[in-house]
């Protein structure tokens, strides 16, 4: 039998190192959304197109073609705010509201098709209140790849028609996915590179990025 010596330190044996079994998280069951939530967000819906249909017919111009170079009034509240809106910002704002609108018929639609099928649940709370902001968003980015494409050299807003535009700005809300997908196609072919730089290591899904 070895012998150790006076004064040394008996050394410890270390402790087995036990292998990761943590099970990878899993979420659980989706939550229902509770039923006062449910009636809140239909009163939310009914007042958001009453407030978009009322904005549409504010900003609608009373004669087209729209005069260019001339600001038109615009009466938002009655005997309380106008506006003086050149015929380019007014067309901007019925593309935002139109968006809206289009971005307010896929989230009516999509609530009331789950909630009769009994599969709305509260995790979807956010898409839901901001599906309208997207589709008005995504309305103005197609309609500046509009003008800046397809009517570009025209003698500006009076060579304009706002029954297109709305249609136009409307369509994008309603089929974000399809305008999203037009926009990527259009953004690959004007900056495609010429030689794409290779990632050494590849984005994971599986794996945890900062």
């Amino acid at each position: 039998m070895a012998t150790i010596p006076p004064g040394a330190v008996t050394p410890v044996p270390a402790a087995p190192q036990l292998a990761n079994t943590t099970p990878p998280f899993q979420p659980g069951p989706p939550e229902p959304a509770s039923k006062v939530w449910i009636n809140c967000f239909g009163f939310y819906l009914i007042l958001l197109n009453i407030i978009l249909f009322y904005l549409l017919f504010r900003l609608w111009p009373g004669t087209v073609p729209v005069p260019d170079g001339v600001p038109g009034q615009v009466t938002i509240i009655p005997f309380y705010l106008h506006r003086q809106l050149w015929p380019e910002t007014r067309y901007m704002c019925l593309v935002a509201i139109a968006g809206a609108l289009g971005g307010y018929i896929h989230l009516s639609t999509s609530f009331v098709d789950y909630l009769g099928n009994r599969r709305f649940y509260s995790s979807w709370k956010w898409w839901y209140g901001l599906r309208p902001f997207i589709g008005s968003s995504l309305a103005i980015l197609v309609y500046f790849a509009a003008r800046g494409g397809l009517v570009a050299g025209a003698n500006g807003a009076a060579t304009l028609s706002p029954y297109g535009i709305a249609a136009m700005a409307g369509l994008a809300g309603l089929f974000s996915k399809q305008a999203t997908d037009k926009l990527r196609e259009v953004f690959d072919t004007l900056f495609k590179p010429t030689d794409p730089t290779k990632r050494a290591e590849p984005l994971d899904p599986t794996k945890q990025h900062p």
